[in-house]
């Protein structure tokens, strides 16, 4: 005989209203910002463009209790104390995009005792997440190191990476490392080198080259630290952030010219030329994201460690 089931006395739970967990494609409303950062991310410049043999790049840090509303995103170079109570004292801040990665090798311990530690956790302890793109971003065909060659553009016949990505990326042809330019005609370096002062707002620029007015009809490029990247490179022009003292003697006795105009110098006017608008409107175009209402913004703390005084 089957056994009977008694009745509960208690009330009946109400049908589920599919409305209480609204989803916008598949992502659920309440997400954390650095996700959206994430994925749009794979749309600018995505990471497997990186060089992984040596770089680290993606999210760095991921504030535990993020707080979903926070669509302010904070572009920086380096992300320096100075720039870490900038980001804390916008109340609207979810996400520093921190161009150089703070955290390179593994650690052994995250302690107070470190400024950049101590940066990281006090953004994580405020919902602050830290997400690092560099040379995805260096890589990328709209990225730094295309920027960087622009004024060449009108008088060079063309403009190719220095290393090609490989594999190749569907969607991203013609990404690398560096730029190789050639020029329709040969300039003097000095003419070369007030192009790059006006292009990257500068005052002064160093120049290293093996006569006083040396011609130039081929230019290397690489944002930063291009030392390493103009090894067995042919060109008449090395142009760059910094080289070391040995490296820049060494392209001089192979009768090259440089120009040198300080590490991030080559870097942060793109933030604010191209980034920012382009990752402002990536996020607030995201069809996956459901909600518009996105603020890039620009350190204003951000600076060059080195001056000319």
């Amino acid at each position: 005989m089957p056994r009977q089931v008694q009745q509960s006395s208690y009330p009946t739970a109400p049908p589920i209203d599919p409305g209480m967990f609204r989803v916008t494609g598949l992502i659920p409303a309440q997400v954390a910002p650095i996700h959206y950062i994430k994925r749009v991310w794979e749309r600018i410049a995505p990471l497997q463009l990186a060089d992984k043999s040596w770089d680290n790049v993606g999210v760095m840090i991921e504030a535990p209790y993020p707080v979903s509303n926070r669509k302010r995103v904070l572009l920086t170079i380096d992300l320096t104390a100075a720039v870490c109570d900038e980001a804390l004292s916008m109340p609207d801040c979810g996400v520093i995009v921190s161009y150089h990665p703070p955290i390179f090798r593994a650690l052994k311990s995250m302690t107070l005792s470190d400024p950049i530690q101590t940066s990281l956790l006090r953004l994580a302890s405020k919902g602050i997440s830290v997400f690092s793109p560099h040379t995805s971003l260096d890589a990328t065909p709209n990225g730094i190191n295309t920027w960087l060659v622009e004024p060449f553009i009108p008088i060079a016949s063309s403009s190719t990476p220095l290393v090609p990505s490989d594999p190749p990326i569907s969607g991203f042809e013609g990404a690398g490392s560096g730029k190789l330019v050639i020029l329709k005609q040969r300039l003097c370096i000095l003419d070369i080198a007030k192009m790059v002062k006006d292009h990257l707002g500068l005052q002064y620029v160093q120049i290293a080259c093996p006569e006083p007015e040396l011609t130039i009809g081929s230019i290397a490029v690489c944002a930063g630290s291009g030392g390493s990247m103009f090894k067995d490179v042919k060109a008449d022009l090395l142009f760059t952030g910094e080289m070391s003292h040995h490296e820049v003697l060494a392209a001089v006795a192979r009768h090259q010219g440089v120009i040198l105009c300080n590490h991030t110098n080559t870097e942060r006017p793109y933030l604010r030329a191209v980034l920012q608008p382009w990752l402002e409107k990536e996020l607030n175009n995201d069809p996956d994201n459901g909600e518009s209402g996105w603020s890039v913004s620009v350190s204003q703390s951000d600076a060059d460690p080195l001056r000319v005084v």
